[in-house]
């Protein structure tokens, strides 16, 4: 009987030590997965987000008819990258006169930033311009000719060298006589 009863309780015990072993085993386990190494100890360090740069975008327009500048604007911008981009709305009434009265006609600049991002000395934008103006000729020779007003929509996605002012956009109008330019200039806002 008393062979039974060990074996009894060596069959029982058993199961028991082994249950045992198990959860020392699986304790061990968590510790090492919870025990930093020496690769874990150093963190490869995180990139900080790029900081948002702000520069001054300078866009010049000049028409000339004939010889005579008969529009010369000129608009600053601030645009910073990663941001809302800015616009221009200009909208001006001109008089003009016709058959002995002054008329006014609206002429307008929009100008609609799109993109506009940096790569090291350059920066990428995209404008949307709309402008209107008064063809000077045709109203200075004749006072009875109905005023003459040109609309123009230009699209300019130009990489631009910062600090240095480029002409994006130039067009002559040999049967008018007249020629358009857009130039920019972009700076860093801090630049004098």
């Amino acid at each position: 009987m008393n062979s039974r009863l060990i074996l009894a309780v060596f069959l029982l015990a058993t199961p028991l030590l082994s249950a045992q072993d198990e959860q020392k085993i699986e304790a061990q386990k968590v510790e090492i997965t919870l025990a930093p190494t020496k690769e874990a100890a150093v963190q490869p360090k995180k990139e900080a987000p790029p900081a948002h740069e702000s520069y001054r975008v300078s866009i010049n327009f000049k028409t000339t008819d004939g010889s005579k500048t008969t529009t010369q604007k000129s608009y600053t911008l601030v645009a910073t990258t990663s941001r809302l981009l800015p616009s221009i709305r200009d909208d001006s009434d001109v008089p003009v006169k016709f058959r002995e009265q002054y008329q006014n006609h609206r002429l307008r600049t929009d100008v609609d930033m799109r993109e506009f991002s940096k790569e090291e000395n350059s920066v990428y934008l995209s404008l949307t311009i709309r402008t209107s103006s008064i063809a000077e000729g045709a109203t200075a020779q004749d006072p009875n000719v109905p005023v003459i007003t040109r609309d123009h929509d230009y699209t300019a996605s130009p990489t631009l060298p910062i600090g240095k002012l480029t002409t994006i956009y130039s067009a002559v109008d040999s049967v008018n006589n007249t020629k358009v330019e857009v130039q920019v200039l972009v700076q860093p806002l801090d630049a004098k």
